[in-house]
């Protein structure tokens, strides 16, 4: 390899075994939606393995609980939101919030996956990096998108206002803890506190039995 191929595989290498690296890109890739869409449909191009299980895990979930949805059906982001909201009709707003962070059970075990198939086969080269492109399609387009959090976030607001204040305390948490345990520990647990501060305040609003459209 040349001094270019190198830098790159050892940037991969660099982002795939970082947890704390990959929760920081993916988070930028949210904003991205918003603010600048063009460079993130480019980065999901490339990126397209993950984009597919995580349109098929909605998918898989959505026919668990009775909805029947097409892939074509799904690969317009504004496409998750609208099952959502079909879902906060239906059901209760806790399941809405289990349809939007689905994704997370495949993304995760995949990515963990495909990062040790990388480091299994790290002495063949082609598969080695094949893997690792898999591991970080995984991880950054297969967790939840901008329309899933977005929308969890309507909702837990909507149900219970002083969830927002907690939302806020995120970057003093994410401080504390990677200054306590390091910032890829420091990350995986920032990362879990806002997704029980959402899950917390869905599963009030469910136990009310609140009809509500979070869209």
């Amino acid at each position: 390899m040349n001094g270019i191929e190198e830098t790159i595989v050892a940037v991969m290498w660099g982002i795939a075994k970082e947890p704390a690296t990959m929760i920081v890109i993916w988070a930028i890739l949210l904003v991205l939606e918003y603010c600048w869409s063009g460079l993130r449909n480019f980065i999901t191009i490339i990126l397209f393995p993950g984009r597919l299980v995580h349109i098929a895990t909605h998918i898989a979930f959505a026919r668990w609980r009775g909805y029947k949805t097409k892939l074509i059906a799904m690969l317009g982001t504004t496409r998750e939101r609208t099952m959502i909201g079909v879902i906060l009709k239906e059901k209760s707003p806790l399941w809405a919030y289990l349809y939007a962070i689905s994704p997370i059970t495949t993304a995760i075990p995949l990515y963990l996956l495909f990062l040790w198939l990388a480091m299994a086969f790290a002495k063949i080269e082609i598969l080695s990096l094949m893997f690792l492109w898999l591991a970080i399609s995984m991880f950054l387009e297969g967790m939840p998108s901008s329309e899933d959090i977005a929308t969890t976030i309507k909702i837990a607001i909507y149900n219970e206002p002083l969830s927002i204040v907690f939302l806020v305390l995120t970057p003093a948490v994410f401080a504390l803890n990677t200054h306590a345990y390091g910032s890829n520990i420091g990350s995986i647990i920032t990362f879990l506190y806002v997704l029980v501060i959402l899950g917390l305040s869905n599963i009030s609003l469910s136990r009310r039995r609140e009809r509500i459209y979070g869209a």
